[in-house]
């Protein structure tokens, strides 16, 4: 005996105007249709944005302290990007182009031995 689940599912399945595996508009969406939606709603989102930007953000600040730390936190990157410090490009020149460099300190009228 079928439970009247198996029962609901297959009367559910028999009425699909779809057949498994079948496309709702087989033509597909539209080329372009996507970008113009999203091109419209960021413009519109800019205007307003121009409009009431920074003021809705320190309202937000005010009145909704926990929202607003979590709206800064979900934009910062999951993970800093990697700056190369100037210590690490001279540390991978050759001795050559640190000589090179150093003369050109000394003919530019700074010293390279100063520490500031």
């Amino acid at each position: 005996m079928r439970s009247w689940f198996a029962d609901l599912n297959q009367q559910v399945k028999n009425r699909s105007q779809f057949k498994p595996g079948q496309s709702g508009n087989p033509k597909g969406r539209p080329k372009g249709s996507r970008n113009e939606l999203s091109e419209d709603f960021f413009r519109d989102l800019c205007e307003v944005w121009q409009a009431f930007g920074k003021p809705a953000l320190e309202t937000m600040a005010m009145l909704y302290p926990v929202e607003f730390v979590r709206l800064v936190a979900s934009l910062m990157p999951k993970e800093p990007e990697a700056t190369i410090a100037p210590v690490t490009v001279m540390e991978r020149m050759s001795d050559a182009q640190l000589d090179a460099l150093i003369a050109q300190c000394i003919e530019g009228g700074l010293d390279p031995a100063a520490t500031d």
